[in-house]
């Protein structure tokens, strides 16, 4: 795997953190300031378990890796975090070359390339990629510009887009006038009213139904939404997948679908487009469901 080479990869860093916009205008509303911080702590994470090639972080991972903080600043929420990494080189040698200067790059260099993917799908263009032959790197191509980047980047924007939807928001929703982690020594990773709404690629629902064979294990009867299992040999993917339920269904029938192993589920697929593959499934919009 091909590393980011940095002079001094072991150094401190300090990644400055700055939120500001109409919501604090009479101090810090605080689901802002920690919804924000755990996405940013989500984006560092996915980058250390897409460079460690695993899928979700130990207690011994955490021990040993994570940010830290010396205060947040009062009016707009503000602080300065630094990236602690100790004793990883015992695990993953290859660190040892990377350090949290080297973390850091890759973060900001996924979010560069997660920019310029989201970017062409905006433009109506789905992203090319080819590997190079040792596949340490991939080249992307938009249609209308062709970067480079490092093999890792494609797997931790995979995992990191969410978190980049989720800072969005509140942007789009224009409580927040922007959201910004790094600075003029560190470089940036930085969304405002210029790129916020990148990430955001409309769904759609489609008009021809689907019969599924499935297993409902999870259903909200409030707001009627659920998750569901396809199985196998399904005319879609087997896997995990939401649904929402069309019109003022009983909603005991998903209740009691929830005792059975298996249930028959008439649908629509809602798709959405997708810069790593050609659609997305965001959820099934059930029509009917039966023993």
């Amino acid at each position: 795997m091909a590393l980011i080479e940095t002079e001094t990869p072991n150094a401190p860093i300090s990644i400055h953190f700055k939120m500001d916009g109409p919501a604090f205008a009479d101090g810090i509303p605080v689901h802002l300031l920690t919804s924000s911080l755990t996405d940013f702590q989500a984006l560092l994470d996915k980058t250390y378990l897409g460079l460690t090639q695993r899928k979700r972080l130990s207690r011994d991972d955490r021990a040993r890796y994570y940010l830290l903080s010396k205060g947040i600043s009062h009016g707009s929420a503000e602080s300065d975090f630094g990236v602690v990494l100790t004793g990883i080189q015992t695990a993953f040698p290859f660190f040892s070359a990377l350090g949290p200067t080297g973390i850091w790059e890759y973060a900001k260099q996924t979010f560069d390339f997660l920019k310029l993917i989201y970017s062409g799908m905006k433009s109506g263009n789905q992203p090319t990629y080819s590997w190079s032959g040792d596949n340490s790197q991939f080249q992307v191509n938009t249609g209308a510009q062709t970067n480079i980047y490092n093999a890792p980047v494609y797997n931790i924007g995979q995992m990191s887009v969410i978190n980049y939807q989720s800072l969005a928001r509140p942007i789009e929703e224009r409580s927040v006038d922007y959201v910004t982690f790094g600075g003029s020594d560190a470089g940036a990773i930085r969304l405002d009213e210029t790129n916020a709404d990148v990430f955001s690629l409309p769904s759609q629902v489609e008009t021809t139904p689907l019969r599924l064979n499935c297993e409902i294990f999870d259903f909200n009867k409030f707001d009627n939404i659920g998750k569901l299992y396809v199985y196998p040999d399904e005319t879609v993917k087997e896997g995990d997948y939401r649904f929402k339920v069309i019109g003022n269904q009983d909603v005991a029938l998903f209740i009691e679908a929830m005792l059975r192993k298996q249930v028959a589920v008439t649908c629509l697929r809602e798709i959405a487009p997708n810069p790593f593959s050609p659609e997305k499934i965001v959820r099934f919009q059930i029509i009917s469901v039966e023993p």
